[in-house]
């Protein structure tokens, strides 16, 4: 009571202006302007850092468009069935999960729960990314503004600008030493940070931070990332996607520039071009093996994740996003836009990384399997081979941050609908709980500053997106499809929503949604669940110092498997302390309640707003 009293009185010792902005209410929920600007939100949602670094290694990993055409196939079964079920639960309920799923399906409202804890920890962890590009930004503006002065990451020990392996270690080099300021290779010559100070060499054990320091220039640059994210989401939601229309397009103007100037650089073969001679991954970027995808399943596995996890489905966001559109918005042009433009950014992400020639070995992107780091040691040794580095890196770490800001932009913008959901009261200090939401962030983010933050943000990436999440995707298409009913929810979709359903794509969503989709997300779970084995040995090389890290991880990964039944738990005992245990009693808990309805419905029986008439359990919507 004394933090709240205590932070009561710093706001009434502010001056007039702010002191209203932090207190002003934002009782309604409001909707978006128009259909552009929620597919805006949704693309934004969807297309993200993934699209750029993760598919163009899984493409390396299993040779360009043999790994392609099963992440096809995975859209289309699994992807686009999903995101647009969720879509249309968002939108005719127009709550957050944790609301949706306890009126749908009260008995596993423990999914919505399960959805706000995955997407909140990704929360923590990906605008950490957001402050690595921040740091670059600034160590790119130290030397465009002289285009005689090399990048801060380029080295004096490249004999010149085709070395790629030079750059490339020297690019590593910088982030692993000075950015993370953790390394446990060999620095090859003294590096500076962004104030011109020479950093130490590293110990034997890693890093040249003692255990426990801050590193305070990441530290400020953390701050500067979520406090562009404060100022974003306080005018709510309608006003977000001004922002929007920059930062969801300006990636794939920058994108454009690197592919035509690699090319044109590989055409006049100029020996001062990085990307001279054509490297051979481009080549094995159009080869297609198929005996690879008919016997490897391995590929599939892969596919599927990746649908998943650059959909961004069964974490709230998709379901969060559709709740502020209007009833009878168009979702089926929505999912089929945002699903073409995520594949393709994929595609054309993958196709730029590989046409860009940076011949990077095979050990050198194994020994960085999977990992978001790509984007900040291979892009800046591109940049170093090219003329005026400088701004090219300043063009292009503006082109990193906006891609993965929009992203975060709705991934809190999730976090916050829920609280506000889940207590309305909140509303009337609406800025306020949006600052204090940012400011816990940020402070959980602070030990990823630290010495062995590298680890904990491995963890967070790991651990949020492995089986929690394909259990929540299960789980989802199980209670539509069979619990509430397909047959049902098509005459919502129908009726409701006023979706056209032509008969092709009612057999469809009927094939999906109760055969293809489940049984592939249950085969993809049991795969999960076989190589958890090796997820030490791969993440901390078996080192006991990082047991804590490595259990927490592991709480995480199965966080849904414990929420879910303790919530069905809580359920079940709040109905039997009620009404007794009775057979009719507890089947009702599995029944949708009579607030699993369109908004204007549940507020048409509200008395605070003072249209009480409609008696509960009378509606005219379709299906309950």
């Amino acid at each position: 009571m004394s933090i709240l009293l205590y932070i009561k009185e710093i706001i009434k010792g502010m001056p007039t202006f702010f002191r209203k902005r932090l207190t002003a209410p934002l009782p309604e929920r409001g909707t978006f302007r128009n259909w552009k600007a929620s597919v805006l939100s949704l693309i934004a949602y969807s297309v993200g850092l993934g699209n750029f670094w993760r598919f163009p290694y899984l493409c390396f990993k299993h040779k360009g468009l043999t790994f392609v055409i099963p992440y096809i196939i995975a859209m289309v079964f699994i992807g686009v069935p999903i995101y647009f079920l969720e879509l249309a639960l968002g939108q005719y309920v127009s709550l957050a999960p944790t609301q949706l799923f306890s009126y749908m399906c009260p008995a596993l409202s423990g999914i919505g729960y399960g959805m706000i804890l995955i997407i909140f920890a990704v929360a923590i962890y990906y605008n950490m990314m957001m402050a690595w590009s921040l740091y670059y930004l600034v160590a790119s503006l130290n030397t465009s503004l002289n285009s005689t002065k090399p990048t801060l990451w380029e080295t004096g020990n490249c004999t010149s600008n085709a070395d790629t392996a030079c750059h490339l270690a020297a690019s590593k080099d910088y982030f692993m030493h000075v950015v993370l300021r953790t390394s446990t290779e060999n620095i090859t010559e003294n590096r500076c940070d962004l104030r011109g100070n020479i950093i130490d060499q590293p110990t034997e054990n890693g890093g040249d931070l003692e255990a426990g320091a801050i590193h305070v220039e990441m530290v400020f640059a953390l701050a500067a990332a979520w406090f562009l994210i404060f100022v974003c989401l306080a005018k709510g939601v309608r006003n977000t996607s001004k922002v929007l229309i920059f930062t969801v397009f300006y990636p794939y103007v920058i994108m454009a520039f690197i592919y035509v100037w690699s090319v044109g650089n590989q055409d006049k073969g100029n020996n001062n071009s990085i990307s001279s001679p054509p490297c051979y991954l481009l080549t094995n970027f159009l080869e297609i093996n198929w005996t690879h995808i008919q016997t490897n399943t391995s590929v599939w596995i892969d596919a599927s994740a990746q649908v998943i996890y650059s959909l961004g489905i069964a974490q709230g966001g998709i379901t969060t996003i559709a709740s502020y559109n209007k009833i009878n918005q168009n979702i089926l042009r929505d999912t089929i836009i945002v699903c073409l433009l995520d594949s393709f950014t994929s595609v054309y992400c993958a196709y730029v990384v590989f046409s860009t020639s940076v011949c990077m070995s095979e050990k050198f992107l194994k020994d960085n399997e999977n990992s978001p780091y790509l984007v900040f040691i291979v892009f800046p040794a591109l940049v170093s081979g090219i003329g005026n580095g400088g701004l090219w890196s300043l063009l292009f770490f503006i082109m990193v941050l906006v891609l993965g800001f929009d992203t975060q932009l709705m991934i809190v913008e999730t976090v916050m609908t829920a609280l506000f959901d889940e207590w309305h009261i909140l509303r009337q200090r609406y800025v306020a709980v949006i600052a204090a939401c940012c400011f816990v962030l940020f402070l959980l983010g602070i030990p990823m500053t630290m010495k062995g933050g590298k680890e904990i943000f491995d963890m967070l990436d790991s651990s949020s997106t492995k089986h929690s999440l394909l259990l929540l995707c299960l789980l989802e298409v199980v209670i539509v499809a069979y619990i509430y009913g397909y047959k049902k929810f098509i005459k919502i979709i129908k009726a409701e929503l006023k979706v056209w359903v032509p008969a092709p794509l009612y057999y469809f969503w009927g094939l999906t949604w109760l055969c293809l989709t489940p049984l592939s997300l249950l085969v993809l779970l049991g795969f999960s669940f076989y190589d958890e084995n090796d997820v030490r040995t791969k993440r901390f090389n078996n080192n006991c110092d990082f047991d804590f890290l490595f259990y927490t991880g592991l709480t995480l990964s199965f966080s849904v498997f414990i929420i879910v039944p303790l919530r069905a738990g809580f359920i079940l005992l709040k109905k039997w302390i009620k009404d007794g245990l009775k057979c009719e009693n507890m089947s009702q808990i599995w029944k949708a309640t009579s607030n699993f309805c369109p908004e204007y419905l549940r507020n048409g029986r509200d008395p605070d707003v003072g249209n009480s008439h409609l008696p509960e359990g009378e509606f005219t919507c379709t299906g309950v």
